[in-house]
């Protein structure tokens, strides 16, 4: 039979604006009622991250020649503390929780910062089960590991502006728009080398969506329109900086601030 412990001092150790929150679903929120609950204790590897080093010795010279330097995969694990009144609540807690960290590379989120990442559960450290209140810990992995800040959203019109792009990596991008009047073709173009160009009898009212991941191109969010990509258009992630853009219809610049 388990027994119910007290562990209310290390529950309150943590800021009450603390709360995990995976692929939309607010861990602490859903796994907390009357009779148990789910509190987010700490959260390790949003910080500073390794880098890998590529190295090359050099004949006659001190140190070594730096080729190149990536950031590392990215870990973040999070001490939580799940307790019941009951072990039947306890384990339907559990089961709850495995339910709501399905899935790979969704959206995770802490409601102490205003940014997110990309993961997928890895490992879980269980300890024994000789009680229905346990502190454990739940690891993330980023494959891509930058931390996405609050998305960005540029007003772009049909004279040339200019913007700060900021963030401290390169970051993808998307466009939308809605024609205004009718139209043959749609460009955007800046001085980062981001240059496009679609060739298509648009109507007044369609809504263009383009992005920079996949190339992606959709028009009124279910025909697929990249076959109307021209030749001159080049794909290039923004990145942090002075942008200078215009377009042949005024349209709307999307990204996200990558910092790592």
């Amino acid at each position: 039979m388990y027994k119910f412990i007290d562990t209310m001092e290390a529950a309150q150790s943590t800021s009450m604006t603390l709360r995990t929150v995976f692929n939309g679903n607010d861990l602490d929120e859903l796994l907390t009622d009357d009779t148990g609950r789910f509190v987010t204790i700490s959260v390790s590897g949003r910080g500073i991250l390794n880098r890998r080093l590529d190295l090359m010795e050099m004949p006659g010279m001190h140190g070594a020649k730096e080729n190149s330097a990536l950031y590392d995969v990215r870990e973040i694990t999070v001490r939580f503390l799940i307790e019941d009144k009951t072990s039947a609540g306890f384990r339907d807690r559990f089961n709850r929780l495995n339910g709501y960290i399905k899935g790979s590379q969704k959206r995770l989120e802490f409601t102490d910062e205003d940014a997110h990442f990309i993961a997928t559960l890895s490992d879980a450290s269980i300890p024994d089960e000789d009680s229905n209140s346990l502190i454990c810990t739940m690891t993330f992995t980023c494959a891509d590991s930058a931390k996405r800040m609050d998305g960005k959203t540029i007003e772009v019109g049909t004279n040339e502006s200019s913007y700060t792009i900021t963030g401290q990596d390169e970051t993808p991008w998307e466009v939308n728009l809605t024609f205004s009047q009718d139209a043959d073709e749609f460009e955007l173009e800046t001085n980062r080398g981001i240059y496009i160009l679609l060739g298509f009898e648009f109507i007044e009212g369609d809504r263009l969506t383009i992005k920079y991941e996949g190339r992606e191109v959709w028009l009124n969010d279910d025909r697929d329109l990249r076959h109307a990509i021209r030749l001159a258009s080049n794909y290039k992630p923004l990145t942090p900086g002075e942008l200078t853009v215009k377009a042949s219809h005024a349209c709307q610049l999307s990204y996200e601030e990558r910092i790592y």
